[in-house]
């Protein structure tokens, strides 16, 4: 069930997501913030907001894949309004031969409120530690 919020964003229906997404480790600057770029596009006209992103840079993987024993992990916070996002994400992200994998999990409307919370206390320490 999804529940009408009253935070970010008014009473609009919202579904919240994490997005992980694993690029090649030899994808260019360009060519991966061009890939970012079309995946914030997807969020925006699906009347969504990107609520946190971050980039986990290179890592490596836990076993290959596609010959690649590391990949540009890629972080995305988001909520979106359309109903048919994650469908239309998948059909973006599967044709890319630039992804290795990429995971995407709906959030319960009612763990937001925390999630949030604990996520502007973490902004807030790490800015004071720096």
């Amino acid at each position: 069930m999804v529940a009408k919020t009253n935070f970010l964003g008014g009473n609009k229906v919202k579904r919240y997501y994490e997005i992980v997404t694993i690029f090649v480790p030899d994808i260019t600057e360009d060519k991966l913030n061009e890939k970012i770029t079309r995946i914030k596009n997807l969020i925006k006209t699906s009347n969504g907001e990107i609520i946190k992103e971050e980039n986990w840079g290179n890592k490596k993987l836990a076993y290959e894949i596609k010959k690649h024993t590391n990949g540009i992990y890629y972080f995305i916070f988001c909520s979106v309004e359309k109903t048919t996002f994650v469908e239309d994400l998948k059909n973006i992200l599967l044709k890319d031969e630039n992804i290795l994998r990429y995971g995407v999990k709906k959030i319960d409307h009612r763990k937001i409120k925390d999630k949030l919370e604990k996520s502007v206390l973490e902004e807030k320490f790490s800015k004071e530690a720096v």
